[in-house]
C-alpha cells in the first residue's frame, strides 16, 4: 500500500513517501506542497527511505515545487535517503540539477559515495537545520487522504508534470513528447513545439 504522510512545522513542509510515488498520488504531493507555498513556507524535505518506486509523474510534480522555489528565490528542496534506483531516476531526468540529493546508499554515477548529497541547494544554505527540523516534526507524520483518480481527474496532473519535465531539461522531450501531444490531444488542448 503507498502513502503519502506529511507534517510541518513554521516554515519547512515533510513529507515521507511510502512504497510508490506515482501518478496515483502526485495530485495528493501537489496540494500538500501548493498549500504551505500559499501560508508561507518555503523549505521542504523529502525523505524516500521507504519509497520502492517513482514514476515520471510524481517526479516531474516534484520538480514544480523545486521551481516554484526557485523563482521564489528563497527556498530549499532537499531529497534524503533515495535508493541508488531512485537517486539514477532523479539524476536521469535533470533533477539533480535543481533538487539537493542525498542517496541512503552508495549513489550510482559519478563515484558518488553513500550518503553523499549531490545537486545544488536553491539559493544556498539551510540543509543542515532543515534536516534537523525534519527529525522534530517526523513524530507528527500523518497520511494524506489520497483517493484513487479516474483517468480523467489525472490527465491534467499527468501532462502537467511532463510538461515541467520537458520545459526543464530539453534531454527529456524525446522521453515524453508522445505522452504529452496524447494528452493535450485527449484533454482537447492545442499541441506545443516542445
Amino acid at each position: 500500500m503507498s502513502k503519502i504522510l506529511v507534517a510541518r512545522s513554521a516554515d519547512l513542509g515533510f513529507i515521507k513517501v511510502v512504497g510508490r510515488g506515482s501518478f496515483q498520488n502526485s495530485g495528493c504531493l501537489k496540494a500538500f506542497y501548493q498549500q504551505l507555498l500559499k501560508d508561507g513556507v518555503h523549505r521542504f524535505v523529502v525523505d524516500l527511505e521507504a519509497c520502492t518506486y517513482l514514476d515520471s509523474t510524481f517526479l516531474g510534480i516534484m520538480l514544480g515545487l523545486g521551481l516554484k522555489l526557485k523563482e521564489a528565490g528563497n527556498g530549499l528542496l532537499h531529497i534524503l535517503n533515495a535508493s541508488p534506483r531512485n537517486v539514477e531516476l532523479l539524476k536521469n531526468l535533470g533533477l539533480d540539477r535543481l533538487i539537493k540529493i542525498e542517496g541512503g546508499g552508495p549513489a550510482l554515477g559519478a563515484g558518488s559515495a553513500a550518503g553523499s548529497a549531490t545537486g545544488p541547494t536553491i539559493n544556498g544554505g539551510g540543509l543542515s537545520s532543515a534536516r534537523t527540523e525534519a527529525k522534530k516534526v517526523e513524530k507528527d507524520l500523518e497520511e494524506i487522504t489520497c483517493p484513487v483518480p479516474t483517468r480523467e481527474e489525472a490527465a491534467p496532473t499527468i501532462l502537467e508534470a511532463h510538461v515541467n519535465l520537458m520545459e526543464f531539461d530539453p534531454r527529456n522531450v524525446p522521453k515524453f513528447k508522445d505522452v504529452v501531444e496524447f494528452l493535450r490531444e485527449d484533454l482537447g488542448q492545442p499541441a506545443h513545439n516542445n
